[in-house]
Parts: structure tokens; sequence; C-alpha cells
């Protein structure tokens, strides 16, 4: 029999395949605001850095992406292997953004979109001033995330595969939690994220993921809500902490130059050989695959049989979100088995 996350992803699969006759298109963005096309737009612009991502997913083509943020490319393109996985993202002009999320007015105005993809309120007056339609994604909590989807399915007409891509992700989250949400915290393993080692240590104090889904705990938690920290090395080995993860668009970083590195000989997570990167469905913290991350976790930390067959839900989740048969060799890649062979039990737990 079939387990429910294996059916989810089999209605997900199908969910794109299907076409869907759409007139109009009536919804209301993150501001509460009614956008109104008359049928699913032909020349979108998204501004947002993950926008590429989503749309494609959703949408089951990148031909309607009109331009996208040149920022997409230094980052989450490479970071999520969609250089590799989904090509045709690359061809996108990188004319949406003059500087971080600041509008190019005068380039989308040459493009004559059907709609803008924008967050950061206080740059959508520009766009609305000269006649576009703002479609407004706010950020950045784990709901907004899940909107990102149910708003692209609205605004796309795929609504149908949209849901399919939520039933998923709240699958997998429902199958972690019932494992996991029980575990006493003295069983929890802890976990610090770094993107950066120098000078100064940059650390994710407070990120999106919920870490218990995966009995983890991050050490460096705190209520103050901000998502990046710097410390020193004295600080890194008070916490001292069972695990170390390096997000995927830590390019520099690897699990052995933490080995290699004399200064951090004394840490647990080094003598355990315990530093893990994170796979390519982190690369962007708004991708639709990202829930993968739980499960992946839990099998790090606790062992492999704390999530089951994760390359085969790998590979069918790609399937299911983005249409795509990935080789052995690309669920390779994506689950960075090169980067990680280095690290405690990471070729038994997924080769």
């Amino acid at each position: 029999m079939k387990s429910a996350i294996a059916v989810l992803i089999a209605a997900a699969g199908l969910a794109l395949m299907a076409t869907e006759t759409v007139a109009e298109v009536r919804f209301q963005d993150h501001r509460g605001k009614e956008i109104v096309l008359d049928a699913p737009p032909e020349k979108v612009v998204t501004i947002v850095r993950s926008g590429p991502i989503l749309y494609r997913a959703v949408d089951g083509s990148a031909q309607n992406i009109a331009a996208v943020n040149q920022s997409f490319f230094k980052r989450d393109f490479v970071a999520g292997l969609y250089g590799q996985l989904l090509p045709e993202l690359g061809d996108l002009p990188p004319t949406a953004a003059i500087e971080g999320f600041v509008p190019n007015v005068e380039a989308i105005l040459e493009i004559q979109p059907d709609a803008v993809i924008q967050w950061m309120r206080e740059a959508i007056e520009p766009l609305e001033r000269v006649g576009l339609t703002v479609v407004v994604w706010d950020c950045c909590t784990a709901q907004h995330r899940q909107d990102y989807v149910t708003l692209t399915g609205h605004l796309t007409g795929q609504e149908e595969h949209a849901k399919a891509i939520i039933d998923l992700q709240d699958a997998s989250d429902a199958a972690m939690r019932a494992r996991f949400a029980g575990m006493a915290d003295a069983d929890t393993v802890s976990a610090l994220y770094v993107d950066q080692f120098g000078d100064q240590i940059r650390i994710i104090a407070n990120g999106s993921q919920d870490l218990s889904l995966s009995g983890v705990r991050s050490v460096a938690a705190d209520d103050t809500g901000q998502w990046w920290k710097t410390i020193d090395l004295e600080q890194l080995f008070a916490w001292n902490p069972d695990m170390i993860l390096i997000p995927p668009y830590a390019h520099d970083l690897s699990p052995a130059a933490f080995y290699e590195n004399p200064l951090l000989s004394g840490l647990d997570a080094v003598k355990n050989r315990r530093i893990y990167k994170i796979p390519a469905f982190a690369g962007s913290p708004d991708a639709p695959e990202i829930f993968l991350s739980s499960p992946w976790l839990a099998a790090v930390a606790h062992g492999p049989d704390a999530a089951g067959d994760l390359r085969g839900e790998v590979h069918d989740a790609y399937a299911a979100i983005y249409g795509i048969d990935l080789s052995d060799e690309q669920v390779n890649n994506v689950l960075f088995m090169e980067d990680n062979s280095v690290s405690e039990g990471y070729g038994a737990a997924f080769q």
C-alpha cells in the first residue's frame, strides 16, 4: 500500500500535467488588495528573488516569466542547482531590479508585463503609479512561504497543482511531527547553522524552519527574531553544538574546511565529524521543495531509520513539483553526497 505522502506525490504530478481552462483571474494578495486580470498573465516580472522558482514550479513552465531579479542568479539559482535541474531559468532576463529589490521601472515598462511580483511594500508605489498590476508577497514566515505557492496558483490559474504542492508539504511535516513532537528536550540533537567563517563567524540564529519537526534544537535561537548574527570562537565553544550545518549558498564552506581547521579540533561536532552541508533543496528558503530539509535533518541527527527512503522522496518530490525525472547522479548532487562523504554516517544514510 502506498504511503499517504506517496499518494500526494502522485496527485501533485497529475495536477502538473493537467491543463486548466481559466478565464478571469481574481484573488487577494498579502495586502488584501484584490488582483483582477482577464486571464492568467502571459508576461510576468518577478522582483522577488525566489519568484522564478515558485512560478516555474506552479505554472509548469518558465515561458511566461519576462524578467527576474539579478540576485536570483547570484544565490538561489546556483545554491539550489537550478542551473542543472531547470536550465531554462538561466535564460531569463535579469532586468527587474536596479539594486536589492528596488524595481527597474523603466525596464519593466518596456516589457509591459501583465503582473509584477514584489515584496518590500515601500517599493510598490513606483510600480503602481505608472499603472502596473503588482502582486505583493509578505516575508518571511513559513506560512508566508506556503502562501507564495497558493498566490502563484491563483495568478497562473494552476490552483489544483498549487494545492497539491501544499498538500505534499503538509503531509511530510505531519509525518515528521508524529514521529518527533513528543521527544524530550534531553533527547534532541543540538545544531548551529554557520554560513560564514572568517575573522567573524556568521550564524543563522532564528531561521523559519521548525527544527522540532526533526528532533533538533538550535543552540543560537532566542526571542529576538533576528535571522543572522555574528559570534566569536569563544561563543562557538561555549555552545559546543552536536552538529554544525552549512547552508547550500555558503559556497566557500564545506565540512572538510571545518575538520581541517586546527582552531576547531576541540569542538564536539568536529571531533565526531558531524558537520553537514544542507542539500540543494534548501538553496532558497522559499523553494517549494524545502520541506525535504526536515526528513534530511532527522536522518543526520538521529540516523537513517529516522527518515525512511529520502532518496526516493527527493526523486518523487522533484517529479511532482517540477515535472523532472532526476537521475541517480542528480539526486547525489542535490544531496551533496561528495561534500558530505567525509562526515559521519552520510553515505550509509543516503546511498
